[in-house]
C-alpha cells in the first residue's frame, strides 16, 4: 500500500511536468469602453491562453499559444519570449519583472532580436508572428498588406487590424499568467502598422499601464493610405473601416501614459493626423517626441531610447522624460514652459510654410531657442510659419518635443 502511494504521487508529479499553473491575472474593466457592438470579445481575449514551449532552453524561446477564432477554426500563433533572467540564465530564477507586448509593423514575421533587447533592458517581452509569416497550417490566414483593406468587404472581423489586436490581447494575457511578470506593470508598443495597432490595444485592453506607438496613428483616411480606402472600397465599406477599425473609436478610452514618436517627414503617417491622434487622451498621459528627419524601419523605429525611459519611469522609479506643459504664442516670441528633473542642454524650433509637397517631401526649417528655468523662448521666426513644434535634449540626449502648433497666436 505505502509503495502504491508512492507511486501514485509519482505519476502526479510527472503528470504536471511541462505544464505551468495558470495565475490569477488582471482583468479588462469593460465599463470604460463605451462602444456599441464592440468587435472583439474581451472575455474571451482576457483569459490565459494555453501554450506550449517549442525551444525551452534558448535565450529567446519559441512559443506557441492558442490564437482567435478563424472562421470559427482554432489557430495557433508562434511567438518569441524571454526575460532577463533566461537570458542571463537560461532559466527563471524567481526574480519578477516589468512585462512588454511588442507589435510588428507591415509583413514583419515575429523579431526575436527585438525581444532580446527588451529583455536586455529588465523587461519580460513577446512578440507574435501576427500575420502568420511562418504559413503554420493551423495559424489562420497569412495575411499580406493588402488584407487591411480588401478583407473589410466580409465584415470588420475580417480585417487584419482585427486579428493582430486579438493576438496582441491574448499574448498580453499569456504574459500576466508568467509567475515572473509583475501584473500591474505592463506596457505595449509597437512600430509602423505595429504603432497603428498599438493605438486600438491600448484602448481597449486597460490591463496596460503604458504604451509607445511609433509612426502610426490614428485618423487613417487623412494618411498617405486614403487612396487605398478610395481605391478599394466602395462608400459603404469605407464607412464600416473608418468606424470599426480605425483607432480614433478606441484610444479616446486610453487610460495610460502614452509616448507617441514619429518622424516629421514620415512617408506613412502624416504629422497632422498624427497630432490630431495625441490629442485623443487626456493632457495629463500625453508625452510625444515629434523627430526631425527619422527615417522609417523596424531598427529605426526600436533604437529610440526615450521608449525604455519613459516605461522604466513608470515601472521602475527612473527619471521621468522632459514635458513640455504650456505654449504662449505671442506677436514676436513663442514661449514654452516645461518640466524635467535633468538640465536641458538644446532646444530648437521646427516649423514648416510649404503647402506644397506630399509630407515626406516637405521643407522644414530650424532656429535655436534660449532655455531658461522652466521656460524656453523662441524668436517668432521672419517668414511667419504654418506648422512648428519645440524640440529638446536633456543631458543625458533624451529627446522630447511639443505637440504640433500652428501659425495662430492665441492657438
Amino acid at each position: 500500500m505505502k509503495n502504491l502511494t508512492i507511486l501514485l504521487v509519482l505519476l502526479l508529479a510527472l503528470s504536471s511536468c511541462g505544464k505551468q499553473e495558470k495565475q490569477e491575472i488582471p482583468r479588462i474593466d469593460q465599463s470604460l469602453i463605451k462602444v456599441d457592438d464592440l468587435i472583439w470579445d474581451l472575455d474571451l481575449l482576457q483569459q490565459t491562453p494555453d501554450f506550449k514551449y517549442l525551444d525551452s532552453t534558448s535565450t529567446v524561446r519559441e512559443i506557441l499559444f492558442d490564437g482567435p477564432l478563424n472562421n470559427g477554426k482554432k489557430t495557433k500563433v508562434f511567438a518569441y519570449y524571454s526575460n532577463p533572467d533566461i537570458l542571463k540564465t537560461g532559466k527563471n530564477q524567481g526574480n519578477k519583472f516589468p512585462g512588454v507586448v511588442l507589435i510588428s509593423g507591415g509583413d514583419q514575421p515575429a523579431l526575436s532580436e527585438w525581444v532580446e533587447r527588451w529583455a536586455y533592458e529588465g523587461y519580460a517581452a513577446i512578440t507574435c508572428d501576427y500575420g502568420n509569416n511562418r504559413k503554420l497550417p493551423d495559424g489562420g490566414p497569412t495575411s499580406s498588406m493588402e488584407w487591411i483593406y480588401d478583407s473589410i468587404s466580409h465584415g470588420p472581423k475580417a480585417v487584419r487590424a482585427f486579428r493582430t489586436a486579438s493576438i496582441s490581447i491574448l499574448a498580453h494575457s499569456l504574459l500576466l499568467g508568467f509567475p515572473e511578470v509583475e501584473k500591474n506593470k505592463t506596457a505595449v508598443t509597437g512600430i509602423s502598422w505595429g504603432g497603428f495597432q498599438t493605438c486600438i490595444v491600448s484602448g481597449i485592453d486597460n490591463r496596460f499601464k503604458a504604451a509607445a506607438p511609433v509612426y502610426g496613428c490614428a485618423f487613417h483616411d487623412e494618411t498617405i493610405f486614403k487612396k487605398y480606402l478610395d481605391q478599394r472600397m466602395n462608400q459603404k465599406d469605407k464607412n464600416l473601416w473608418m468606424s470599426k477599425i480605425d483607432p480614433k473609436n478606441y484610444l479616446i478610452f486610453s487610460q495610460c501614459p502614452t509616448l507617441f514618436i514619429n518622424g516629421n517627414k514620415d512617408g506613412c503617417f502624416d504629422i497632422v493626423p498624427f497630432n490630431k491622434t495625441v490629442k485623443l487622451i487626456p493632457e495629463k498621459n500625453r508625452h510625444i517626441r515629434i523627430t526631425p528627419n527619422m527615417g522609417h524601419d523596424h531598427p529605426v523605429g526600436w533604437q529610440p531610447r526615450e521608449i525604455a525611459a519613459f516605461f522604466n519611469s513608470i515601472f521602475k522609479g527612473g527619471v521621468p522624460l522632459p514635458r513640455i506643459t504650456a505654449i504662449e504664442k505671442q506677436a514676436a516670441m513663442i514661449k514654452f514652459t516645461y518640466e524635467s528633473d535633468l538640465s536641458l542642454k538644446s532646444a530648437n524650433f521646427w516649423y514648416s510654410n510649404d503647402t506644397i509637397h506630399i509630407n515626406a517631401e516637405r521643407i522644414w526649417k530650424s532656429i535655436p531657442a534660449k532655455i531658461s528655468e522652466g521656460k524656453i523662448e523662441c524668436p517668432y521666426p521672419g517668414e511667419g510659419f504654418l506648422m512648428g513644434f519645440i524640440y529638446v535634449n536633456d543631458v543625458m540626449n533624451l529627446a522630447v518635443s511639443s505637440e504640433l502648433i500652428n501659425s495662430n497666436v492665441g492657438n
